[in-house]
């Protein structure tokens, strides 16, 4: 992509230079995560992809990237393209483990995709891969997203007292799961799981790429779960056609002794013991008049800033922030010794939470977590 049709957003100081950045992989995350880092190149620099598919290398290879059949290629890096300083790794969790080992004995940190792995035997695994000096980050991101990223400043910012309940409705399974233990505050706790998974009809929801052919009502399945820490509650909410729903929208509930915030309305009681209401308050250029260009500025509440967008002036939609976020603090993680954006062990009890929940639903009684051996674990070391 020429940069002629880029904003260039400066790079975060912190950063000594672009990260170099290699691809595993080239289905729909990983052309997402291209598109990103495309659109971001004072941040990072696309090193190489790796593709199976002679198709997709030959796709690749025209669009500018340099494309290998193997992982082998990537990590020999050329005189016009180094090796990677991190790889993202964007194959099913089966084959993806094999990567991590490969990676791990190369000595290249990796940011590898969700699931981190499918049950917890092979989470174990992975976290003990991890302890043997694996440097693997887990590609969580909803977390950073512009609103849920200022929802959940809202809830560490003491405004609301501490958050004892928690509704969470914006996204599937782990990632739901996520947000939730973050709204609460919670590590590694073993909450009492109760769940249920209804079939409903409800009204399609746009793919990733058109709009639905026609409106007659498809299969769904609304999910509900009750994970109660004791002096804590959380409710995690999904309905599988909720993402780019019409009729469906995200929601968040947070509530603490002092105050709720319920989507985008703070409510609370200030130091001079008064009622207080405000407002998330979403600060975008590219409207009627503005001459800026089209990108979000953050979120403001009680006009500070409770979320800031640092990759303006970047076009970028809010997931895709998100994922610069994360590949962001994966790079400063990596090149300046900045914390890991996501360790293996909170994606491991993400994973391990939602089976947990379905457990629940599909048996119909409660199931109690258990601590994890990645409970006590040590995080990424780097290299």
């Amino acid at each position: 992509m020429s940069d002629l049709f880029l904003e260039r957003a400066p790079r975060d100081p912190a950063l000594p230079r672009p990260a170099r950045v290699g691809v595993v992989g080239s289905g729909f995350r990983a052309r997402t995560m291209l598109r990103v880092m495309a659109a971001l190149p004072e941040w990072f620099d696309v090193v190489g992809v790796t593709a199976r598919n002679a198709a997709d290398r030959e796709l690749l290879a025209g669009r500018g990237f340099a494309a290998h059949p193997d992982l082998d290629g990537l990590l020999a890096g050329s005189s016009a393209k180094p090796a990677p300083d991190v790889v993202v790794v964007t194959v099913p969790a089966g084959p993806a483990q094999q990567v991590v080992a490969a990676l791990a004995d190369a000595g290249v940190p990796a940011l590898l995709e969700t699931p981190a792995a499918g049950t917890v035997p092979e989470l174990i695994a992975l976290h003990r891969r991890v302890e043997d000096g694996a440097c693997v980050h887990v590609a969580e991101q909803y977390h950073l997203e512009p609103l849920v990223s200022a929802q959940l400043g809202v809830a560490a910012s003491g405004r609301l007292g501490t958050v004892t309940d928690a509704h969470v409705g914006v996204a599937h399974d782990y990632h739901g799961l996520s947000v939730l233990r973050r709204a609460l505050g919670v590590d590694f706790a073993e909450p009492l799981v109760t769940a249920r998974r209804d079939a409903r009809r409800v009204l399609p929801s746009p793919s990733r790429y058109a709009d639905p052919a026609d409106l007659a009502p498809v299969d769904t399945v609304h999910a509900l779960a009750w994970l109660d820490y004791g002096d804590r509650l959380g409710v995690y909410d999904f309905d599988d056609v909720q993402y780019r729903s019409w009729v469906r929208s995200p929601a968040v509930l947070l509530r603490g002794e002092r105050g709720e915030l319920r989507d985008d309305v703070v409510r609370h009681v200030g130091d001079d013991g008064q009622p207080r209401v405000a407002r998330l308050e979403r600060v975008a250029a590219g409207g009627a008049g503005s001459h800026e260009g089209l990108f979000l500025r953050g979120y403001l509440l009680d006009g500070e800033w409770a979320y800031r967008n640092p990759f303006r002036p970047a076009r970028l939609a809010d997931e895709d922030l998100g994922i610069a976020h994360l590949l962001a603090r994966t790079a400063a993680h990596v090149l300046a010794g900045g914390p890991s954006p996501y360790e293996v062990a909170e994606a491991a009890q993400d994973q391990y939470l939602q089976l947990a929940v379905r457990e629940a639903a599909a048996g119909g009684a409660p199931v109690r977590a258990v601590r994890q051996e990645w409970a006590d674990g040590k995080g990424c070391r780097g290299r």
